[in-house]
This record gives C-alpha cells, sequence and structure tokens, in this order.
C-alpha cells in the first residue's frame, strides 16, 4: 500500500514539476519579447538613403546622413547581415546613439557573401552584390502586389526564416560575444537604457488601445 501511495506521489510531483517548468517557458518567451522590444527602442531608425543603380554588379546605398568621419570608427561597431533578400546593418555607439538600417523584402535577390559595407569620410556605402547581375532594380523594396509578383516565379516577398526581431538580435549576440570590455558595456547599455522608456510608451500604447 505504501508503495502505491509513494508512486501516487512521485507522479503528482512530476505534473507539479512540468506545470512550472511551462509557466516558467512562458515567462521566458515573454521576456524575450520584451528584450527584443527594449532592443529595437534602443536604435534609432535611418530612413535617409541615397540609392545608386549605375553599377552592373553592385546596388550602392548612401549613409551620408549624420555620417560626416565614420571612416575612422571602429568597423566592430559595425555590423551586418545579408542574406538572399535581406540587409540589416547596425550602428552601435556612434556620437553617443545606436543606428539601425535594414529591408527585410529586397527587390531583387543579393549574393550575401559577395555584399559589404563600407566606410568612408562622408558616409557610410552598403554594397549589395546583384545575385543577377541583368536584374534593374526600380526600388530598394519589392513594390506589392502591383502587378501581383508574377514575374518573381512566385516566390514569397519575404525571407520566411528571417525575421527582423531575429536578425538584430543575433547581431547584438554576436557583437557581445565578439566585443571588448568596452563593447560588452556599450551593448548591454543599449539593452537597458531604454528600459524606462519601453515601458513608458507601453503604458501609453495600452492607455490609448485599451478600448480595441
Amino acid at each position: 500500500m505504501k508503495e502505491e501511495q509513494k508512486k501516487l506521489d512521485l507522479e503528482k510531483k512530476k505534473a507539479e514539476e512540468s506545470k512550472n517548468t511551462k509557466k516558467e517557458e512562458n515567462k521566458e518567451k515573454a521576456n524575450s519579447e520584451i528584450d527584443q522590444a527594449k532592443l529595437n527602442a534602443s536604435f534609432t531608425t535611418i530612413s535617409k538613403y541615397a540609392f545608386d543603380t549605375s553599377n552592373n554588379k553592385y546596388i550602392k546605398l548612401y549613409l551620408t546622413d549624420g555620417f560626416d568621419g565614420i571612416k575612422t570608427f571602429s568597423s566592430s561597431n559595425i555590423k551586418s547581415n545579408f542574406t538572399k533578400t535581406t540587409f540589416d546593418v547596425c550602428i552601435l555607439n556612434w556620437k553617443g546613439r545606436n543606428y539601425r538600417f535594414s529591408c527585410f523584402n529586397l527587390s531583387k535577390e543579393i549574393n550575401p557573401t559577395d555584399s559589404y559595407v563600407k566606410q568612408t569620410n562622408s558616409g557610410l556605402i552598403i554594397y549589395l552584390a546583384k545575385a543577377n547581375t541583368s536584374d534593374f532594380w526600380d526600388s530598394l523594396e519589392k513594390k506589392k502586389g502591383l502587378f501581383g509578383n508574377k514575374d518573381d516565379d512566385g516566390a514569397p516577398a519575404l525571407d520566411k526564416n528571417k525575421d527582423p526581431n531575429q536578425s538584430l538580435m543575433e547581431m547584438m549576440r554576436d557583437m557581445y560575444q565578439n566585443g571588448d570590455p568596452e563593447m560588452k558595456r556599450m551593448i548591454a547599455e543599449a539593452w537597458t537604457k531604454s528600459r524606462d522608456e519601453q515601458e513608458a510608451k507601453h503604458k501609453h500604447d495600452h492607455d490609448h488601445h485599451h478600448d480595441h
């Protein structure tokens, strides 16, 4: 009889533990979402750029607004991530601020291994290596459904494996792991600096969307 009781107790304990694990998992998921929101809030999105299609091999994007003299800036503070249909560039602690320039729906496919970022005196140049040199890029982003994207072999417009938040998290993790103590400190600051702003914004949004 005692054995039976022991067995029941054990099973009950197991059930409790798995319930707790589930709770923890949900908590972790919520925390990582909050982290991502915090991280996004600590970056200024770059929206001004010049788009140059005159080169057969590369599409060039010039970021010159506010980036004078970035040629001598530490290249380890500039992180880029390219896939066939996306790019994501982060500039950490440039004049005390973090910047991000990205596109997750490129007009045509690029060759990620040949794409790169160059620092110049007047700003940054992003070189997107065309996957097909005969492609004509009339814009940086794929136009949404004007002709139903018929000429794209039915390819999905967005890279399904690439979540914008994921890309940023990966780059930051990479920078943190490979960075010197100063870099780690800056990333930790970027992570925590906007916590109050984000929470305030969240509260503000929540109050506004209360009736939805």
